[in-house]
């Protein structure tokens, strides 16, 4: 092979392997080494960032409620798929003194669209006032037990609630595989499956454990854990490879007729 072939191949080699090792990473990202061009200063080769999507009124209102009032909330956010502005909107929350009860007022007035209530242990729920996000209702499905993760696998069971393996909420996980079956075998197509949950998979879940509870409940208990560690009001359950912060979810559900998910379009679990 010729020396510059076995460089490439060995950096490659160094560089999964480097990742694999990585605890904190459940699903690592690929690197690619990139050919240098001859008389192309490093400047000259770094590329500018995409440009930022603008974000929806609802969005920036409560990105400027968590810069005002960090390690105090967390959010369940059922967003509407609505098209964005041209441009980042301006959000007005009052003086830097407000205190957060106003600000939380302020943000029930951004986008008449939503509701925003307060639950019990200071999470924002913020939900269509009309209509629904989830026209599936795959927030309302009934899990028979859910198991509290360790501290570090709070973010991965909340984006990867709806993984077909390993995940937190089985009866969801078995809609969605039976949904996708069905549309495979219709449309031809094999069926499988990725996604690496690391030691983060349920059945390394301690506890405790909550019985008949729906999905939508089970994130707001995973963001809930996420706040008290956080701010030190509960001692963290298992490794932690990072300082906890809060974390909120958001639920958006894409229409697209054709999706070879079998649901007429595609849901969106994200962490924030």
């Amino acid at each position: 092979m010729p020396i510059g072939k076995a460089l490439v191949a060995f950096a490659l080699l160094f560089l999964t392997a480097t990742l694999l090792l990585d605890p904190c990473s459940p699903t690592p990202e690929l690197l690619v080494l990139r050919p240098q061009t001859p008389d192309v200063t490093s400047t000259q080769a770094v590329r500018p960032p995409p440009p930022r999507v603008p974000s929806t009124p609802m969005e920036a209102a409560l990105d400027e409620l968590r810069r005002r009032f960090p390690n105090q909330f967390v959010i369940g956010f059922e967003e509407l798929f609505d098209p964005r502005p041209e441009s980042e909107p301006h959000i007005d929350l009052g003086p830097a003194e407000t205190p957060f009860a106003a600000a939380l007022d302020r943000v029930r007035h951004v986008a008449p669209q939503y509701r925003v209530d307060l639950l019990k242990g200071r999470l924002v729920h913020v939900y269509p006032a009309k209509g629904t996000a989830d026209p599936l209702h795959l927030l309302d499905i009934r899990l028979k037990e859910f198991d509290m993760p360790q501290d570090h696998c709070l973010q991965a069971g909340m984006a990867g609630i709806d993984l077909p393996l390993g995940n937190y909420a089985p009866e969801l996980a078995k809609m969605l595989i039976e949904r996708q079956i069905a549309w495979n075998e219709a449309h031809g197509r094999p069926t499988g499956y990725v996604g690496d949950m690391g030691d983060c998979y349920s059945s390394y879940a301690p506890g405790p454990a909550y019985s008949n509870i729906t999905v939508r409940e089970a994130l707001n208990l995973l963001a809930l854990r996420s706040l008290k560690v956080s701010r030190g009001e509960a001692e963290p359950v298992g490794q932690i490879y990072r300082k906890i912060e809060p974390i909120s979810w958001k639920f958006r559900f894409r229409r697209e007729p054709d999706a070879d998910t079998g649901l007429g379009g595609v849901p969106l679990f994200q962490t924030f």
